[in-house]
This record gives C-alpha cells, structure tokens and sequence, in this order.
C-alpha cells in the first residue's frame, strides 16, 4: 500500500452558514508513516471548500454516513452547516378536493387558522381532519372536515344571522308613473323608484295618485330584489298579471340580468306579454330559462322540476351506500343519477361499521366520493 493515498468526494452543491459554496472539490488525505496507517488519522484538507468540516477523521465519516443516508432516501438536497450534513426529501403528500358553499354566499373561509378564499371556494387538502371557519361580518359557522385522499367533498353551510343582517332592494313602479309612494307610512318618493338597502321583512307599500290609493304588502328577502307594480287605473290594471314560481329548490327569477323574485315567494307583477326569464341557483349549479306569458288579471304558475346529477362512489374494501335512507347499491358505483340538492350519503361494511358525508350534488358537474372504512 502507497504511503499517500487520495480521498475524493464530489456532490453537487453545498451550503456553509447559509452561503452557497463551490461544487465539491477533490480532498487530498495523506497518510504517512507506517504502510498500514489509516489515510484518515492524519487527514489533511489541500482543497476544501469548508474549513469548519474535515479536521478529523469523525468528520469525514459524519458526511460519508449522510450521503448514504440522503440516498436511500431519496433526498433531493445535501446540505453541510456548521460541518453536519443533512438531507431534505420532497414526499408528495396526498390530498382530497373540498368544494365549499355558504348561505348566502361571499363568506370568509380560513382553514386551520389560515386563510382560503371567499365562498364559493374549491380547495385541495391534505388527507385528515381540518378545522374550517365561515365569516360573514359577524356571524359565524366553525365544521370539521374529514379528508381522505381522492376523495371529493362538497360541504353547504347556512349562516342565518348574516342573512337576516344582509339588506334588500325594493324597486315600485306604477301605470301611470310619477305616482306618490310611502313605506311602512313613511313618504319615500315617486315612481318608478328603487329602494337600496332596505331590511328584510314584510312592507306596507302604498302607491297614490290624485284620489287613488293602492296598497300592497312586499316580502324582502336578504340580498334579494323584490318588485312592486301598480296599476292605478283601467288601463293600468288590464295591463298587468302576475308570476308565480314553485321549486323544490330556491330559485332566483331574473329579468334582464335582474333579479325580480325568488322560487316560493310573493307572486312577482309583470306587464303582459311575453317574457323570458332566468331561473338560478349557484350552489346546486342551475341555470334555467324559460319564456312564458303573462296574461292580463290573471296569474301564471310555473312549476320547475329538478335536474338530475351525477355521482360516483367508491370504497375500501367495499360498501353498501345508502343516500337520504335509500339504498343505491355495493360499490364501486358509477354514474348514478340524483336530484340536485343536499344529500346525506352512508357507506357500510359488516365488520368494519359505517361512515356518513354531507354531498351537494349540482347539475353539471359530477360528483366523485371515495371513502376507506379500514381507518
């Protein structure tokens, strides 16, 4: 054996005390004296990039140990601070997709504490259990949610008190216009006129013109529009009919991109004649249109079915499943038809016990649950 032997590591970069130093370079041990000395008993650096490592024989095998380690497993980096070395790993973690709606819609939304967006919001999160808020001004909702990885959850909340706080609009018009109105006794103007940021409540309107008086109560719901017209003579009133919506769902009627009434409300006034209406529901992904017609005198009734939607479940090792008590089937199940709406889904094993979700299921886009009862 040489009495000078040579030690050389290479890697591809290096950190010391935070500064990017230069690729490995060759170190040069030299060992001299007996034929069997160890090379690293009297280590000598010629070239080495980091003067705080490599003073001993314990150093060299510290690094040699983690670039070992860092190798089996599957490190991405190696980094040596203050002669240590150590690796990081990049482990993809494994994450399901959350779909988040509130009543009414434009609440805060932070999860564990940080926050995500503004309802509605689509989130991908690590599989396991997570703490997710709604804020709307002061009101509140705090649920727990249980992730698995793959798994789509679609979760619906209800914020009442934001709702009640939320304002409204009224807008009155009349046949003839330039009609004198008051709300709740109070003089509010002439017609036609639009009522911002009303409160959300029944209201006495009264529209007069010379010695005729018409009065008429208004539902206001909470970020809703809802429409007066008043026909104060005979012309007026051969000119008008009313509208009335029934849904199995909340439905928002909408005219010329505005909202005129909802599904189940007060029947809404329109002129006769033909009209095209929108009917909308974010959260269960509707958006229908309907061209109807409105005699005069008389009230038109619509009636709007749901829509079916989609849904694929899958379970490990397998499930029946139950929605809404009724049975559907042993996964795994593809595409069975649902109404669009709020479903509570069971999955159950004999052995391994049961596990429920919350689904919203919309008209459009399908809706994905895998679930392991093994956990």
């Amino acid at each position: 054996m040489s009495n000078k032997s040579q030690l050389q590591v290479r890697g591809s970069e290096a950190t010391e005390h935070g500064r990017v130093a230069r690729p490995f370079g060759p170190v040069v041990v030299t060992a001299e004296g007996r034929k069997d000395a160890d090379p690293l008993d009297s280590f000598k650096p010629e070239s080495s990039p980091w003067p705080s490592i490599g003073r001993n024989k314990s150093s060299i095998i510290v690094v040699a140990m983690a670039i070992l380690v860092a190798a089996a497993a599957g490190a991405t980096a190696l980094y040596l601070r203050d002669g240590r070395a150590a690796a990081t790993s990049s482990i993809p973690s494994r994450s399901g997709h959350v779909v988040l709606h509130s009543r009414p819609a434009g609440a805060i939304v932070s999860v564990d504490g940080l926050r995500r967006g503004v309802t509605p919001v689509e989130l991908d999160l690590p599989s396991g259990s997570h703490d997710v808020l709604f804020v709307e001004g002061t009101a509140e909702r705090r649920v727990t949610l249980s992730v698995e990885a793959g798994m789509r959850i679609s979760e619906d909340v209800d914020l009442p008190n934001a709702q009640a706080r939320a304002a409204g609009q009224l807008e009155i018009t009349s046949d003839p216009p330039g009609a004198a109105v008051t709300i709740d006794g109070n003089s509010a103007g002439v017609t036609p006129l639009t009522v911002q940021n009303i409160s959300p409540a029944r209201h006495m309107i009264a529209v007069s013109q010379g010695e005729t008086v018409v009065n008429r109560a208004v539902e206001v719901s909470a970020g809703a529009s809802a429409s007066v017209f008043v026909a104060l003579g005979a012309r007026g009133r051969d000119a008008t009919g009313w509208l009335a919506l029934d849904a199995p769902v909340e439905l928002r009627i909408l005219e010329n991109g505005q909202v005129i009434g909802l599904s189940g409300g007060a029947p809404v006034m329109l002129p006769k004649g033909r009209h095209q209406v929108e009917l909308v529901n974010d959260s269960v992904e509707m958006h229908l249109t309907r061209t109807l017609m409105i005699d005069a005198g008389k009230s038109t009734r619509v009636t709007v079915p749901l829509p079916n939607g989609t849904l694929y479940v899958n379970a490990a090792p397998w499930a029946d499943i139950l929605v809404d008590g009724r049975s559907i089937g042993t996964t795994p199940l593809g595409a069975v038809p649902l109404p669009v709406g709020n479903h509570e889904l069971i999955a159950k094993h004999p052995q391994l016990g049961e596990k429920r979700r919350a689904i919203v299921v919309g008209a459009q886009t399908p809706v994905r649950v895998s679930m392991d009862l093994n956990r």
